[in-house]
């Protein structure tokens, strides 16, 4: 601003200059939006080599372990201290052997043939057997439509992605009373939440998805943790395993998919897995 004086130097009136600065905002917020996300990407490659490289030195390393163990066992009388020993041995080798499938999975290096798969009937198959291990205090409600969408994966790769899903759900969820939602259904690109999308370089048309829906009650998850509960090994519950969802993003990766996440601290959280729809149906 400027004042406008007379020849005597007494102000007469004021020039105001104002800038339209929305542009420049708008500019600032999309340039941090995507170094977030360059972020994001170099952490995932860094992520994926570090896998990569542990799971193939344990599959190298376990392999010539494993087979000692078998060796040995067949010379030792069977109810011996030492047979026991090296039963426990197997055991703790071949938990490691677990791990370095997990990672693999992770990685989306594991070999599967896909097939048409109708998704609410495979969620009620894996569910038969959640049931049997999930909390008495956690309450499950349905909403499974028959027929449910249509795509292509393997069982396995689906029964995986849930049950991953709801164990971090229902472990979010601690000792108190709890309400998981379990729901199947279609959904475009436009509809899910952009704010908080996984793989973060994922880029999905406005076609519709299968959508696989987990809402749980349970304890939330800080705006500033929500970027890295994909990550190997991270976990900010006392009971989490630390793989399960990285497992769950490295199946998805390999569907072609992508994961939503909505959460607030203390008002739960909101997990949807969009899975490319297949025109084949299940025979």
């Amino acid at each position: 601003s400027e004042f406008i004086r007379d020849e005597s130097g007494a102000p007469i009136g004021m020039v105001v200059i104002v800038r339209d600065v929305t542009q420049r905002k708008q500019a600032e917020v999309e340039r941090q939006k995507l170094e977030a996300q360059n972020r994001q990407l170099l952490k995932a490659e860094s992520l994926t080599r570090m896998a990569g490289a542990i799971a193939h030195h344990f599959n190298n390393q376990l392999q010539a372990v494993i087979m000692g163990l078998d060796l040995a066992s067949g010379e030792l009388p069977q109810k011996s201290d030492a047979a026991e020993f090296i039963s426990d041995a197997r055991r703790s080798a071949h938990r490691a052997a677990e791990m370095s499938s997990l990672m693999l999975t992770y990685l989306g290096h594991t070999i599967v043939t896909p097939e048409p798969l109708d998704l609410s009937k495979t969620c009620k198959h894996e569910l038969a057997l959640l049931r049997v291990v999930m909390p008495r205090h956690v309450t499950l409600e349905l909403d499974l439509p028959v027929p449910g969408p249509s795509i292509q994966a393997d069982p396995k790769q689906i029964e995986n992605i849930l049950r991953n899903v709801m164990i971090n759900a229902w472990e979010s969820c601690g000792t108190a009373p709890a309400v998981i939602h379990l729901t199947v259904k279609t959904m475009t690109a436009a509809e899910s939440s952009a704010a908080h999308r996984f793989p973060v370089d994922s880029q999905p048309q406005g076609n519709a998805h299968a959508c696989l829906e987990v809402r749980d009650s349970g304890c939330g998850i800080p705006a500033k943790e929500i970027e890295k509960i994909f990550d190997p090994f991270y976990s900010t519950k006392f009971l989490g395993r630390g793989l399960g969802l990285a497992v769950v993003l490295g199946i998805v990766r390999a569907l072609d998919g992508f994961i939503t996440v909505e959460s607030e601290p203390g008002r739960g959280s909101v997990f949807r897995v969009f899975l490319p729809l297949s025109e084949e149906r299940q025979g």
